[in-house]
């Protein structure tokens, strides 16, 4: 038995953290090395470094999967496991940087659906009605939201 997807994917992203704020991760590996140093008689002299090195590669493996993606594609709007169907989405807004603060704090309703991501300020606020959920909008981080704005608009138009 095969499975077949007829999903034509529009958009896709995954959203990473900027190189900017993965700069503490390097300092994983002198305190790695300098915690074990007095011990370097026992466990060797390159134990730490190789400690250090692997924990900072560990941190960056988790930090990728832990990443969300965003997926624009004929079953809807995806972000990780969340899938919003294309019928309930009945607006969008692209969020500039100089107004995602306010976005995600003082204007943000404590039932909506949010997925920040550390140092992504742009964002896309999809409206949604379901009779089904009382969730008013998702409000998700992204580094392309008009992309996105621009895949929903193709999908409802075909």
């Amino acid at each position: 038995m095969e499975i077949q997807q007829s999903n034509s994917l529009n958009y896709r992203e995954r959203v990473l953290p900027s190189v900017w704020s993965l700069w503490p991760v390097l300092l994983i590996l002198p305190t790695t090395w300098l915690t074990l140093l007095p011990f370097n008689a026992r466990i060797g002299e390159f134990t730490g470094l190789l400690l250090g090195l692997l924990f900072s590669i560990g941190v960056l493996v988790s930090i990728w999967f832990a990443s969300p993606v965003i997926e624009v594609d004929e079953r809807g709007f995806a972000v990780g496991d969340s899938l919003l169907p294309l019928d309930v989405i009945t607006g969008y807004e692209v969020i500039p940087a100089n107004r995602a603060f306010e976005e995600r704090g003082h204007l943000l309703d404590p039932s909506a659906y949010v997925r920040f991501q550390l140092s992504v300020n742009t964002l896309i606020k999809l409206q949604i009605t379901d009779a089904n959920d009382s969730t008013p909008y998702w409000l998700i981080a992204t580094r392309n939201p008009q992309a996105i704005a621009d895949s929903l608009v193709a999908l409802n138009q075909q």
